[in-house]
């Protein structure tokens, strides 16, 4: 038997000193290939999340414990099929509102994935293309032109990707993900349609569930699964964009800065309505392809796409956080983004100047220029003194 307060992966032997072993997920012969490609069809029905819960913003929540589940002694399918997803098992009614006025309250539809963005075992959250019958959205009646974003747990990664020979709680993360992600969805539209311009998010088109079958034990079962709809943004990341010289070339360096003051903007605009999205990185904003003036002067005639953010799986609604509304709400404009990214390293590399890189006090001088004079009307007064760098 271990010593008190040893576990895995210590092991010790009779008459043997300890040796360190390293835990894998077990053969899983049960578990599925992951099923999301083009022409997977299901049917879904519309769901109310939980709560977000699970980090310190709002706490466990609702979540059952089970701190007598052993992680590494099951396999993963056996570990999703034992704790399903939480949350209310009522779908919502035809009859209930929705958070977008442009949204039909279709309580039931078909979607059929078109096309995978971003699907793999053990990614987490699933991103794909698809078409939803019928229309969740009149603009689309066709049914195309959505992103379901799937929070399947058997796919998610059973080995912890930040701690070595760790097992992840793929049904827990699942439900994390998907409770903080439907949340800041919903408020941000709910802010979009009660007259909040510029916050530069996706439509939502609401929080779903379905059913998939799996047999388990040489017995046929149903497991569900949960997701969020949301509009397509046709475009690439601002990440793909800075890898690909072909495609980075159609920007000039002022074009560049132009696009970024507007993700800042956006950002600071969604604080102010009450979502700190806490993840604002080059992968996590979408250009889309419909072009908007470029408001700096050198180039007033050209098109630049506007910059979408998406990604809120870590997200914090305020109010609905243990902290409830911050003061940033109260105030009739926006926080200058000075304020909040001041101090802070971009993760837009690639995509800003590299001299950047070598020098922060380069970077605020660039804020400084770029938010501040008329153009700090926009926001609300910088009541502290921003210090620059000393490099």
């Amino acid at each position: 038997m271990s010593p008190p307060g040893m576990k895995p992966p210590f092991i010790l032997a009779s008459n043997s000193p300890p040796r360190f072993t390293f835990w894998h997920p077990p053969p899983d012969p049960e578990k599925p290939a992951c099923p999301y490609q083009a022409g997977f069809t299901v049917e879904i029905k519309r769901h109310t999340p939980p709560p977000p819960f699970g980090d310190p913003h709002y706490g466990p929540g609702p979540w059952p414990e089970r701190n007598d589940v052993d992680l590494e002694a099951v396999t993963q399918t056996e570990l999703v099929l034992a704790h399903p997803p939480f949350g209310h098992p009522n779908t919502v009614s035809s009859s209930s509102s929705s958070s977008s006025p442009t949204a039909t309250t279709t309580a039931t539809a078909t979607l059929t994935i078109l096309e995978p963005l971003a699907v793999d075992d053990g990614r987490g959250a699933q991103l794909v293309v698809c078409s939803v019958t019928p229309s969740p959205c009149p603009q689309k009646s066709n049914g195309h032109g959505f992103v379901a974003k799937i929070f399947d747990p058997l796919y998610y990664s059973f080995e912890c990707p930040h701690a070595v020979s760790e097992a992840d709680d793929t049904p827990w993360l699942a439900d994390v993900d998907y409770s903080h992600e439907a949340a800041a969805l919903d408020h941000l539209e709910r802010m979009r349609n009660g007259g909040r311009t510029g916050l530069a998010a996706p439509r939502y088109y609401g929080a779903w569930t379905f059913t998939l079958p799996i047999t388990h034990a040489g017995k046929e079962a149903q497991r569900s699964v949960r997701l969020v709809l949301m509009e397509h943004i046709n475009g690439h990341s601002i990440r793909s964009v800075s890898l690909d010289p072909a495609l980075l070339s159609r920007y000039t360096e002022a074009d560049r800065l132009d696009i970024l003051a507007m993700v800042l903007d956006g950002s600071v605009r969604q604080r102010h309505a009450g979502v700190d999205q806490r993840d604002l990185a080059a992968r996590n904003v979408i250009l889309r392809s419909a072009p908007i003036s470029s408001p700096s002067g050198s180039n007033k005639q050209q098109s630049l796409p506007q910059p979408v953010i998406v990604d809120y799986n870590i997200a914090v609604v305020f109010e609905l956080s243990r902290l409830g509304k911050r003061p940033c709400q109260f105030a009739e404009l926006p926080q200058n983004p000075m304020c909040i990214y001041w101090g802070m390293i971009l993760d837009f590399g690639g995509w800003i100047p590299r001299e950047w890189q070598e020098s922060h006090k380069l970077y605020q001088e660039w804020l400084k220029e770029r938010f501040g004079g008329e153009a700090a009307e926009q926001y609300a007064p910088v009541e502290v003194e921003l210090e620059f760098s000393d490099y």
